[in-house]
């Protein structure tokens, strides 16, 4: 007798006492891991926030635009580096002390 190609698989194994258990198969999860790629980009804004707000806005501008002018790994991490509208906010909310 054949199993379907869809129909769930399951592991047979032992337990501790002899006894045979069978569980399902945990399928590999498909497609892109978002969740992942959010919290990479997630840390990225956290990382240049809590930077800028450090060294000053002035200082982070320069040490970009020093960046910019480097090598073609330089200048793709001054591009992901560089404050958007909102970081910015965040960098003078964090300075000023959220008033």
């Amino acid at each position: 007798m054949t199993q379907h190609p869809h129909a769930p698989r399951s592991l047979e194994s032992f337990n501790h006492d002899g006894v045979e258990i069978a569980r399902r198969k945990r399928r590999a999860p498909r497609g892109l891991p978002w969740g992942h790629f959010a919290l990479f980009a997630l840390t990225v804004v956290a990382f240049k926030v809590f930077l800028a707000s450090q060294i000053g806005l002035a200082s982070y501008g320069a040490k970009m635009a020093q960046l910019a002018e480097g090598s073609r790994i330089e200048r793709v991490a001054a591009f992901a580096m560089t404050l958007d509208p909102v970081s910015e906010l965040m960098v003078s909310a964090l300075q000023r002390g959220f008033r």
